[in-house]
């Protein structure tokens, strides 16, 4: 269940491909973090999309050839283990081409699309008047199976 931001030019995306982008990047971070098919969890999975005026969104070297994305997700630590983070990584940036409708070219990818991880220590997450903990969660999860 992770809070997830998602940083792209203005006009990157078709308009249909903007408005699926943020569902499809919350199923595959819930899948790699083993929550999939969790109501609770999408519930609580949160996207935020900002989109920048191009001329805002720029390289050092100069404007970039081609729109160039930044995912943050932000997750309880633990969550989700470095092998996961990998396979989720390379799985939004290939969304990313297919929302584009761009052939897969994992060279350019690499300056393209980038994801950034933030694990939150436990204690440090506070839900409404608690704390968020990987051991409540799991629990709540596990519960919510069982009916």
């Amino acid at each position: 269940m992770p809070i997830i931001d998602i940083t792209l030019p203005e006009g990157a995306l078709p308009k249909k491909a903007l408005e699926r982008l943020p569902e499809t990047v919350g199923q595959i971070a819930l899948k790699y973090e083993g929550l999939k098919g969790s109501p609770f969890a999408e519930a609580f999975t949160w996207v935020y999309t900002h989109e920048v005026p191009s001329p805002n969104l720029v390289q050092v070297s100069g404007k970039p050839p081609k729109p160039i994305y930044r995912f943050l997700f932000t997750t309880l630590q633990g969550l989700i283990d470095q092998e996961s983070k990998h396979k989720l990584g390379i799985e939004v940036a290939k969304a990313i081409y297919e929302f584009e409708e761009s052939p897969w070219n994992e060279e350019e990818a690499h300056n393209r699309v980038w994801v950034f991880f933030n694990d939150v220590r436990e204690g440090d997450w506070i839900v409404g008047a608690g704390i968020n903990n990987l051991p409540d969660l799991r629990a709540r999860v596990e519960r919510e199976k069982t009916r």
